[in-house]
């Protein structure tokens, strides 16, 4: 507990450090890159859920899952009440979200417009800018686990997912974003190290409309 304690003390401080720069381009940033970033903020700061548990339930089915996803913006949840209230809770999760949006933004996530397509027959695309993956899925509802094959030019990726009404849940272990990130770029892999650090007992990724 109070190696926990310092933990999110050491986060705490990580996270005003990054505010300072990372994720920025100086004063060369566009008005659209800027408007896009305050949108996913925005986006990870309406949808805040904290704990892994209220967003995963029943409704979660091949069939629910299939069709045109949007992405939307960046998600941080908590495993456990108990890593919440340890790490700070919504003000870290909120922290995070603004940051991680910065780095999604840079691996080419672009709200309302980055897609994923999940088809019955669990063929799959996943477009990003200019830029697409065709692949296969499979969902696994005894664990929520969804994996990928042949997007992103990695072999698989595997996440949490969760349906919830017109929005798709998809969330990563903190080592496993960061092999998202380094099949995208390797810049872009480097600053999302820096900001999540070893984390534990977070899941973090995105949330898809349709």
């Amino acid at each position: 507990m109070k190696n926990l304690r310092y933990f999110a003390a050491i986060v705490a401080a990580s996270l005003t450090l990054a505010s300072c720069g990372l994720g920025t381009t100086g004063n060369t940033t566009s008005n659209t890159a800027s408007s896009s970033s305050q949108v996913l903020t925005q986006a990870g700061t309406d949808i805040l859920g904290t704990l892994l548990g209220s967003i995963l339930g029943n409704t979660t089915s091949q069939q629910s899952l299939a069709g045109t996803w949007t992405y939307y913006g960046p998600k941080v949840v908590f495993e456990s009440e108990n890593i919440l209230s340890q790490l700070g809770g919504q003000v870290v999760s909120s922290n995070l979200e603004s940051k991680l949006g910065t780095q999604l933004q840079k691996m080419g996530f672009s709200a309302g417009k980055s897609t994923l397509v999940l088809n019955s027959d669990k063929s799959c695309t996943l477009a990003l800018g200019t830029k697409s993956w065709p692949g296969t899925y499979v969902y696994d509802a005894s664990t929520n686990k969804m994996t990928l094959t042949g997007v992103l030019g990695m072999a698989q990726m595997t996440c949490t997912v969760s349906v919830q009404g017109n929005q798709l849940y998809m969330l990563f272990d903190a080592d496993k974003l960061l092999a998202v990130a380094t099949s995208l770029s390797s810049k872009s892999a480097s600053s999302l190290s820096s900001l999540l650090g070893s984390y534990s007992g977070l899941k973090l990724g995105w949330v898809m409309t349709r």
